[in-house]
C-alpha cells in the first residue's frame, strides 16, 4: 500500500503549513524526517526538528499522528505544521518523497 504526502494548505507563503502524510509509512517517514521524534500519542501535537540529511535542523515543528481507521482517510496520517516558507515546505515535501512516499493526487 502507498504512502502518500501533500500540502494541506494553500501553496504561497503563510506563518504556517502543514504537510499531510497519509498511508502505512506516513509515522516511519516522519520519524526519519525527524530522528529524535520518539513516543508519539495519537492525537497529541508533539514538537519535533526536522532534519537535513547532514544533521542540520530545517525546522522546528509540531507533529500530529492520527492512527488508521480513526482519520480522515481511514489510514495512519500525520500532519506537520512546519513554518510557512515555501523553502521549508518544499524541503519536506522532497525529503518525504525521497523516503518513499508519493505525491498525492489532486482531490
Amino acid at each position: 500500500m502507498t504512502t502518500i504526502v501533500a500540502l494541506s494548505t494553500p501553496v504561497g507563503r503563510g506563518a504556517i503549513a502543514i504537510v499531510r502524510l497519509s498511508g502505512p509509512s506516513s509515522l516511519s517517514i516522519t520519524t526519519q524526517l525527524a530522528p529524535e521524534l520518539h513516543d508519539v500519542k495519537p492525537r497529541r501535537a508533539t514538537i519535533a526538528w526536522i532534519r537535513l540529511p547532514s544533521g542540520e535542523i530545517l525546522d522546528e515543528v509540531l507533529v500530529t499522528f492520527f492512527p488508521a481507521p480513526n482519520s480522515v482517510t481511514g489510514e495512519d496520517v500525520v500532519e506537520i505544521a512546519c513554518h510557512g516558507s515555501p523553502a521549508v515546505v518544499r524541503q519536506i515535501l522532497d525529503r518525504s518523497l525521497d523516503l518513499g512516499a508519493m505525491v498525492a493526487n489532486p482531490g
